[in-house]
């Protein structure tokens, strides 16, 4: 039979390390399994879990500087301007298409057949000696001419002329040169022309077969029904052909380089 309880003093020492120990068992409970210690030996320090590791708050960048901003701002402006005409690029492009299109259907329209003219033949020394002897005595003769009767002046006229004639820069036909003359011979019908024998000047061209005379030509005029006189000096130059069977003339122009003054009846 037990004897009646007696309580152990406890020392002070020993319920602070009581305490210790109840005050450690839940942290070792949070650590999970922990393996006993062996035998004879120490006991193993407690492992502990390894605390979390805390990330530093990611810094604000700082904001790039103004000119790696400026030079950024213009790429970013040019690509949108870029982006902007490349529907006008393309408009462009099509115009320009249209217009290659056009401009090879134009070069690939057959040409006009051109003929050549027949090449003139060459003349010899001789043959435009011959050449300008005729031209200055055709000269002479219509010269002559002018200064005969109306009716013989009249007569002559279409044989000193081509088909065509330009007279004082007018192209006409012969029919309507004889009008002109006409005319003139009426309002003077005396006349009188005479070159200066010196100033006869030729030139030829072997390649339009054509002479050029000029000469200076003191002439009178008289109108008896009027009672009219004119006389002075003209300068005369005279086209002549000789492409066909005969010399004929294909242009006159005179310019009066002196006159003197007109006398009258009245």
């Amino acid at each position: 039979m037990l004897g009646p309880f007696r309580p152990l003093p406890i020392r002070p020492a020993v319920l602070l390390g009581l305490g210790a120990n109840l005050l450690l068992a839940p942290a070792v409970l949070a650590q999970g399994w922990v393996d006993p210690p062996t035998r004879g030996g120490a006991a193993p320090a407690p492992t502990l879990a390894p605390a979390p590791r805390v990330e530093p708050a990611p810094r604000a960048e700082a904001a790039p500087p103004a000119k790696v901003q400026a030079k950024a701002q213009p790429s970013a402006s040019r690509r949108i301007a870029e982006e902007a005409h490349r529907p006008a690029r393309s408009g462009l492009h099509a115009a320009t298409q249209a217009r290659r299109a056009a401009r090879l259907a134009r070069t690939e329209r057959p040409l006009p057949v051109q003929i050549p003219a027949p090449a003139p033949v060459a003349a010899s020394d001789g043959q435009m000696r011959d050449w300008a002897l005729a031209s200055q005595r055709l000269a002479r003769d219509y010269l002559a001419s002018i200064s005969g009767s109306n009716g013989a002046t009249l007569a002559d006229a279409p044989g000193f002329y081509g088909n065509q004639v330009v007279f004082h820069g007018r192209t006409m036909s012969v029919a309507s040169l004889m009008s002109e003359k006409r005319r003139f011979v009426q309002r003077w019908p005396e006349r009188r022309y005479r070159p200066r024998p010196d100033s006869l000047r030729t030139a030829c061209s072997a390649g339009l077969a054509l002479c050029q005379v000029r000469a200076t030509v003191d002439f009178s005029a008289f109108s008896p029904a009027r009672g009219v006189r004119s006389q002075g000096t003209v300068d005369l130059e005279l086209a002549i052909s000789l492409a066909g069977a005969r010399p004929v003339i294909v242009s006159e122009n005179s310019r009066v380089v002196r006159r003197e003054a007109v006398a009258s009846r009245d």
